[in-house]
């Protein structure tokens, strides 16, 4: 077993399923990861990162930063800089062994129109960029959890009015649970920009920016409180897959307000016969307020 190191301190998350859904999840030990093309958002995925237009000031700006690379500690990894790595690379030798070079004035002025000419590059190829960016999106393979079992809008949308079930997934480092991988959702009001100065060192089909893409959603899905696992899909010829988890991870089961009894008692059986050690939820309306109260079946 090899053990990877978790992006967060979580101890679990929660996954809303309709009534047969959460039972073939429970059922058969594995969880569903789909592409974004199958999202109810439009935007989820599916939007541009565009630039801001190059300008002198800017390009000065850039320089500085090339420069401040030149002469950081941190080591230079294997494409940090594309093309011009190797480049990069014998400057700070250069830099280093002579600390106290500068630049002339000339130099000054060809390195900036050298970098004012490379963002124009770069701008100009900006919807080629994302058409490309899009088709990698295609590849990408995401598993949505929430960090909450009883949000009344999510048991309405994703659990099928109230009658199917939210399962408590442990996020376990002991059995590589991919969920100790897991990444919050960005909320905003307006679409990410991806600057030039995010740029400097940074390729644009590295992790970072499909973070950026696959990690950012419109505030008005901010109540979903969502967490994501983001793999790459093993078929590229299929939109979702269904790969397997460790039983040790179920950590409870939350049975809707609504469940039918036959969903129910099946669901119960399930889980006690597969998921001994997983505790039982059943949800009921507050008599007072506009909340979700739970109940452990025993």
């Amino acid at each position: 077993m090899m053990l990877i190191e978790p992006t967060h301190n979580k101890k679990s998350f929660f996954k809303y399923y309709t009534p047969e859904s959460g039972k073939l999840t429970l059922k058969h030990t594995t969880r569903k990861w789909s592409t974004p093309l199958l999202f109810n958002d439009p935007f989820d995925n599916q939007f541009d990162l565009n630039l801001e237009e190059p300008n002198e000031a800017l390009a000065e700006k850039m320089v500085a930063l090339f420069h401040e690379n030149l002469t950081a500690d941190e080591p230079i990894y294997t494409g940090q800089f594309g093309a011009i790595t190797p480049i990069v690379m014998l400057l700070r030798h250069a830099h280093r062994n002579n600390p106290d070079f500068e630049y002339s004035e000339s130099d000054q002025a060809e390195l900036k129109e050298a970098m004012l000419q490379g963002m124009q590059t770069t701008f100009a190829k900006a919807p080629k960029t994302n058409e490309e960016v899009k088709a990698l999106m295609a590849d990408v393979s995401v598993f949505c959890l929430s960090e909450t079992q009883d949000n009344l809008l999510m048991w309405s949308h994703y659990a099928h009015n109230h009658t199917g079930v939210v399962i408590e997934f442990l996020s376990l480092k002991e059995v590589d649970s991919p969920l100790i991988l897991a990444q919050p959702v960005r909320y905003q009001d307006q679409m990410p920009r991806l600057n030039f100065e995010d740029m400097m060192g940074l390729n644009p089909f590295t992790r970072k920016v499909l973070d950026t893409i696959t990690l950012t959603k419109s505030n008005v899905w901010e109540y979903e409180k969502e967490w994501r696992i983001i793999s790459s899909l093993r078929d590229k010829s299929q939109t979702h897959e269904i790969l397997p988890y460790a039983p040790e991870e179920v950590g409870a089961v939350y049975l809707g307000c609504k469940i039918s009894a036959g969903d129910k008692a099946e669901v119960i059986d399930i889980t006690k016969a597969q998921y001994p050690t997983a505790r039982i939820f059943q949800a009921q309306k507050h008599p007072e307020e506009f909340r979700l109260i739970f109940t452990e079946e025993t």
